[in-house]
């Protein structure tokens, strides 16, 4: 069964992405995938601090939660990210979040290690969804470069995104003609996109 984890970058529990979220989560269910969210704001994540001792191990010398994140990252076939645009980039939460995944990045490229499974690799999708108050889409220009740098790190091969500007108001992508049904329908696309691929690797 095609596994996808959702990561709720939001503070906000019902804000725009995590509803997005939800949506898209909700298409995958329909597709035929077991799907997980985990919310950010609920796990301890300290900010990255530098020491730079994954250099040498590959290992992150911080004691919180981001082991048990790092497996689930790296198991899951498909990974979608919900996060709202704060200053033109991801929020402080979803971005301490990727900051955290330096640590997978040297074991890769500095150290040569895989770090997702050789097989399933390929078939390997996410989805990226956010929401920003901005009345410019040049507001996500930031962000998409985090997010191209996170997947790429954790062999994401491909990425779609749903962004939304002018959403500062809460609930607001409830209000959009086809925000939800889109979110949804690129949850469902994910799965038949991985699914597909997961047929010509295994």
């Amino acid at each position: 069964m095609v596994k996808i984890l959702g990561i709720a970058g939001s503070p906000r529990q019902n804000g725009n992405t995590s509803l997005l979220l939800q949506e898209a989560l909700k298409g995958a269910e329909q597709a035929g995938a077991s799907v997980e969210k985990v919310l950010l704001c609920k796990r301890n994540i300290y900010p990255c601090t530098g020491c730079e001792d994954c250099r040498k191990t590959g290992q992150c010398s911080l004691d919180d939660n981001m082991d048990q994140l790092y497996r689930k990252v790296l198991a899951a076939n498909g990974i979608i990210v919900a996060a709202p645009v704060y200053f033109n980039s991801v929020n402080a939460q979803t971005k301490a979040f990727i900051d955290r995944f330096q640590c997978i990045w040297e074991r890769k490229q500095g150290l040569g290690q895989d770090v997702t499974d050789p097989v399933t690799r390929p078939a390997r999708r996410g989805l990226f969804l956010s929401a920003a108050r901005g009345d410019d889409p040049r507001v996500f220009d930031g962000a998409i470069k985090v997010m191209d740098r996170f997947f790429q790190t954790v062999d994401v091969n491909y990425y779609e995104r749903l962004l939304f500007f002018r959403m500062g108001e809460r609930g607001a992508v409830q209000k959009h003609p086809t925000a939800l049904s889109d979110a949804f329908k690129l949850g469902e696309h994910l799965v038949d996109e991985i699914s597909r691929h997961l047929a010509t690797v295994t």
